[in-house]
């Protein structure tokens, strides 16, 4: 071979062996990075935590690293509130202090009677398992062989590493499991020295890790945060502070779970649907404000705390309808049912709000659920939660039904954030209820329903339409988690673009509120969340404007839904917005049983057609339907009818349409349009899709099989929409609601026995109409803030002023019935 070829050839040699180094290279990254990916799946864990972990794992005494390694901490300069309690038990029964380790305490014994005495169904302790459930034994015997044997298990226990990855429902670890029964096992009183250190230092351990997922950006507030928060604080409260870093890891999660709580005075109810609360969220949480509420001395929060469980607790028993099912909002599931976990995390805020209601409910839970009302997983826990003392035997027995007059008829929860209201004509059975949701967005298992309302009346008559099934599927992303499947307000605009993400392949314009975090969400405080309204996410949907409940006469919600759609201020498509105004005006009135309904929508284009929905079991009953499209049982039909009839087994709703004068009910519905959205934002040709693909059939939802759609009859940029709901349960509703003539900017409802009036200037106005009939009120909703109104009629003048919400009423006198004087009214 020649010296040229040699080098040739040796080049070739080198550039083969250059190129066989970079390709194994690659390949050798490559499958490093699909191992780690593995890995992170397998364990559950952050980038971060593995690094840790490998670091721990390796055995080398390198804390520096794993500080490299660790996410920033946060709340590292947060001050303890309080000081820790020297004594056990510091989570639950802290009476239990002063127990000598001997027999069943006192405390149970007790409750061991009332039990009995009350007729009440329990659960044994020592039947449990797992290590909860041992240390529930021992507290309830005082048997040694039994707290020798937890001492063992707590000894053996395999920590679970949290994380935020959903997985199988242990991605929030199980060290507080650890914690809570080693705060129990630590009140017998021949347990070693050596065998408390050796399990403080794997709490200790596990707390760690919880601060070090929490310091990462992954975990949402509304969502896993809260879980691991709550986590995080009962293990530290199970630790003895005797070391500067056990008091700094102590704070630390201190300030991460004080965050929940703001986050809970916020919403006081969980933005996620009660599901994923009461199955993921609140045992955690309630157990964790045991551990403020008895593990801490002269803490400052504590009342903050209690008030924050009384909401909570009342949010439950309010948001439960009258068939003991609560009223879903979000990706609900099967925990609407109030089976298995409601009952624990109710008994566990009675005990804490020493609140005899809550325990009340508990009792109607087990009448309603029997053994069922616990899961066999929490029935360890029936002594330490449940407090018999709470309520007499009579408020025992009658249940939440007893408790008449000492639970409001309407609440709002969230006020400002949430903004979630329950109006309720009384609490028995036959009782009309009534749901409304206009708050801001707080989670990616929230839907996008401002403005939405429900309505019961012994079966569900006016419902939410969404369920629960492929998270990612057609059906939730394209229907259930949007503006279309609620009982809310549509604008649509051909061509709108609503593609939030890589999820949403096709551009699906259903005419509702802006999609902000459909598929994930990670906000990591409350100043966080509070940092992207109006700005960086825009979480911003409904403002409320008012709320107001005068007892067994009226209740009153005003809001603007205007920022949950594209505006010109904010338009997420970048097409300078749909809507200059929305707003959503409902009143109950408690007397007459009936809810009026009144919107005012601005858009910024006439052609942009508006819909008020209304979501049914069945096909509502309207007079001179023509069919659109499909069939008269299955398609979409039309009418110029100003009223229709919904009906509900033995329940039944009167719809009353009195503006816009022109306008249409189209009917919507049948197997092939269940779920029908008009894809393109116009429904100048009906060419919409059936997105029924993932949807779930399960019986917890109230399954709507159609929709009515009120629209104008004519393109306008302005329209007002004032509707009439008229419940009625064995029989439908025969007496009459008529629009009033009014000459000034209002609009008005007649019905027998009232006059209800929406004033539409803010300012000064003058309104003037004649008394049709021998009605004995009159009824002002809007009005300025402790204005002075004047009511004239035949020579008589009234004076009021408006209150704090601007409503003014007015007593009619029976001389001027029947006569249809002519009414001014100033202000």
């Amino acid at each position: 071979m020649g010296k040229g070829n040699e080098v040739r050839f040796g080049k070739t040699v080198r550039n083969i062996i250059l190129g066989y180094l970079i390709f194994a290279g690659v390949l050798a990254h490559i499958a490093v990075l699909v191992g780690m990916v593995l890995v992170l799946r397998q364990f559950q864990l952050t980038p971060s935590q593995l690094m840790v972990k490998l670091v721990e794992r390796s055995g080398l005494d390198t804390p520096w690293v794993i500080g490299v390694l660790s996410p920033r901490p946060r709340y590292a300069d947060h001050v303890l509130d309080g000081r820790i309690r020297p004594a056990h038990p510091r989570i639950l029964l802290p009476q239990l202090s002063d127990w000598d380790g001997s027999g069943m305490p006192a405390t149970l014994r007790q409750r061991a009677a009332l039990y009995e005495s009350q007729g009440m169904l329990t659960f044994d302790a020592c039947k449990g398992g797992g290590v909860m459930g041992r240390a529930a034994c021992w507290v309830n015997t005082g048997n040694e062989s039994i707290a020798a044997q937890l001492t063992d298990k707590l000894s053996a226990f395999t920590l679970q590493t949290p994380s935020v990855v959903a997985r199988f429902g242990t991605q929030y670890g199980n060290g507080w499991q650890l914690a809570l029964a080693y705060d129990l096992l630590a009140t017998y009183p021949a347990l070693a020295d050596s065998d408390r250190r050796e399990i403080e230092a794997k709490i200790e351990y596990t707390l760690q890790d919880y601060l070090r997922v929490l310091d990462d950006d992954s975990p949402s507030l509304w969502h896993g945060r809260t879980s691991l928060a709550a986590a995080a604080w009962l293990c530290a409260v199970a630790l003895d502070p005797h070391t500067a870093e056990r008091e700094r890891l102590l704070a630390r999660a201190q300030g991460h779970f004080l965050d929940v709580i703001r986050a809970l005075e916020l919403t006081e109810a969980w933005p996620e649907g009660y599901s994923y609360w009461i199955r993921t969220r609140a045992l955690l949480v309630v157990l964790a404000a045991a551990a403020y509420l008895n593990g801490l001395e002269d803490a400052q929060h504590q009342e903050r705390i209690r008030t924050v469980l009384h909401r909570l607790g009342l949010w439950q028993i309010l948001a439960t309808r009258p068939d003991g099912r609560v009223e879903g909002f979000g990706d609900e599931g099967a925990h609407v049912n109030l089976r298995y976990e409601s009952r624990p995390v109710m008994d566990l805020i009675a005990q804490l709000t020493r609140e005899p209601v809550f325990a009340a409910f508990s009792r109607d839970l087990e009448r309603l659920h029997g053994v069922d009302s616990y899961h066999p997983r929490h029935r360890w826990a029936f002594s330490l939660f449940n407090d018999p003392t709470l309520v007499s035997r009579g408020d025992s027995a009658g249940g939440v039904a007893a408790m008449e007059g000492r639970l409001p008829q309407a609440a709002m929860f969230g006020q400002g954030a949430l903004n979630l209201a329950y109006i309720r004509s009384g609490w028995s059975p036959d009782a009309t209820f009534i749901s409304y949701k206009a708050g801001h967005s707080f989670t990616h298992h929230g839907h996008y329903d401002a403005g939405h309302f429900t309505l019961f009346k012994g079966a569900p008559l006016a419902i939410n339409s969404s369920t629960y099934g492929e998270y990612t599927g057609p059906n939730r992303l394209h229907y259930s988690i949007r503006t279309v499947a609620k009982n809310s307000l549509l604008i649509l605009r051909p061509g709108e673009k609503v593609r939030p993400n890589d999820f949403f392949p096709d551009n699906v314009a259903d005419g509702g509120q802006r999609i902000v975090m459909p598929t994930g969400s990670a906000l990591q405080s409350t100043q966080h969340w509070q940092d992207n309204i109006n700005s960086g996410l825009h979480l911003e949907g409904a403002e409320l404007l008012r709320f107001d409940h005068s007892a067994d006469d009226y209740t009153y919600v005003a809001t603007d839904l205007t920022r949950a759609y594209n505006t010109p201020t904010y338009d997420d498509g970048g097409s300078g917005g749909k809507v200059e105004k929305v707003q959503r005006t409902l009143v109950y009135m408690h007397k007459e049983d009936r809810l009026l309904i009144y919107d005012q929508i601005v858009s910024t284009e006439a052609g942009f057609t508006k819909k008020w929905l209304l979501h049914t079991v069945n096909r509502p009953d309207v007079a001179d339907l023509v069919v659109l499209k499909g069939g008269a049982d299955n398609g979409i039909l039309e009418s110029r009818a100003d009223n229709a009839l919904v009906r509900n087994e033995q329940s039944y709703l009167r719809v009353k349409r009195l503006y816009p004068k022109d306008a249409v009910i189209r009917v919507v519905g049948g197997p092939d349009y269940q779920f029908y959205v008009e894809t393109d934002g116009d429904d100048s040709e009906l060419d919409g899709e059936n997105f029924n693909q993932g949807v779930s059939k399960k019986p917890w939802y109230d399954v709507g099989m159609w929709r009515m759609e009120i629209q104008p009859g004519a393109d306008r940029k302005e329209d007002d929409f004032l509707v009439v709901l008229s419940p009625g349960l064995g029989h439908e509703r025969d007496d009459v609601v008529q629009a009033l003539s009014i000459e000034g900017d209002a609009k008005g409802v007649v019905s027998n026995d009232a006059i209800t009036v929406f004033p539409q200037r803010a300012g000064h106005g003058r309104l003037v109409f004649e008394v049709p009939g021998r009605q004995k009120k009159l009824y002002l909703f809007g009005l300025p803030d402790k204005q002075p109104v004047t009511v004239t009629a035949q020579g008589v003048q009234w004076e009021e002023r408006s209150n704090a919400s601007g409503v003014a009423v007015f007593s009619l006198p029976a001389a001027i019935a029947g006569e249809r004087p002519k009414v001014v009214i100033l202000w």
